[in-house]
């Protein structure tokens, strides 16, 4: 795949492009901009469309990924994206049951791999390290204790040790 500045500035746009997936390494970038067309691409024997291209690298830009590895999610978020549009595509091309069940399932997975993806990434930016748990109704039977609010584990403490 050759690839053309849109200006004779290539400097600005390799620039651009590193901005794009969130890198200082301009290897990165041209790694990931050879994924996000190797992934677009219809088959290995076709040219990607200019404006599917320009379309894929605007939504990872959207994105605005910070990491090396949250480029690679974005990519593999706009690919999961772009390939379950082109699965509709291809379910509509002539209507019949098989083509909407085969390719519609593909799209309905892609799509659903999409949302996954894009949790994935919202969890990694919030810190989802964190879980919390919602407790409606408990039952305390006779002789039991229990604890409403919110319980710290102090780390010093081994478990069933002496508490202060």
């Amino acid at each position: 795949d050759v690839i053309f500045a849109p200006t004779a500035d290539v400097d600005a746009h390799r620039a651009m492009l590193r901005t794009t997936f969130g890198t200082l390494s301009e290897e990165f970038a041209a790694t990931m901009m050879g994924k996000v067309i190797s992934g677009l691409r219809p088959n290995a024997y076709d040219v990607l469309a200019e404006a599917t291209l320009n379309a894929a690298l605007a939504t990872v830009a959207s994105l605005r990924p910070e990491s090396e590895i949250e480029a690679l999610m974005c990519v593999q978020i706009v690919i999961a994206g772009f390939s379950a549009l082109r699965m509709m595509e291809l379910s509509q091309t002539h209507l019949g049951e098989v083509n909407v069940t085969v390719y519609g399932g593909y799209a309905n997975r892609l799509l659903k791999l999409q949302g996954e993806l894009l949790k994935t990434l919202d969890k990694r930016r919030k810190g989802g390290s964190s879980q919390s748990i919602e407790v409606k109704h408990v039952h305390i039977h006779a002789g039991g204790q229990g604890v409403i609010g919110i319980v710290n584990h102090d780390e010093g403490q081994e478990r069933g040790g002496d508490q202060k």
